[in-house]
């Protein structure tokens, strides 16, 4: 099963076999035989350079090679929630990043921002801040909840 949503992806990527291979530091003969379904899923080490590689989700590829149930993908992005929104370190991040987007905003001259305003498909300002901090969003979560992730052992991110 692994092994075609593994062919399933590359093929949607766009990438050889000996591409994946390259990219996940493993030989295209392994990769062959993850295809075939004649080898176990790979590491989660060699999982995430894959993921990197096919352009999806490392947390995706993990659920799919059996090393994480969806209760616990469940659990983990509940708790990168909790830092993100509830804890100081998250919030103040939040915080911090969106007063550098205002001053920002606020450093450039009145026809600097209309013109830039007038480049975006937005009506007001506040739009621009709320996509900036919707981005930073998802950029801590990913942060956070990869750093809840459990590792091999000597594993670093």
């Amino acid at each position: 099963m692994f092994g075609e949503y593994l062919k399933a992806l590359r093929r949607r990527a766009g990438i050889s076999q000996e591409a994946l291979a390259e990219e996940a530091g493993i030989s295209s003969a392994y990769i062959s035989q993850l295809e075939s379904g004649q080898r176990n899923p790979p590491s989660p080490h060699v999982l995430r350079h894959m993921a990197t590689a096919l352009g999806v989700p490392y947390l995706a590829l993990l659920h799919a090679a059996g090393y994480l149930r969806t209760e616990d993908i469940v659990a983990y992005v509940l708790r990168a929630f909790d830092e993100v929104f509830a804890y100081a370190e998250g919030r103040d991040r939040l915080v911090a990043h969106l007063r550098a987007v205002v001053d920002r905003w606020n450093a450039l001259s009145p026809e600097e921002q209309r013109r830039r305003l007038a480049l975006t498909d937005a009506d007001h300002i506040a739009e621009l801040f709320v996509e900036e901090l919707l981005a930073q969003q998802h950029h801590l979560l990913t942060d956070m909840l990869l750093r809840s992730l459990p590792l091999e052992e000597n594993e670093e991110l």
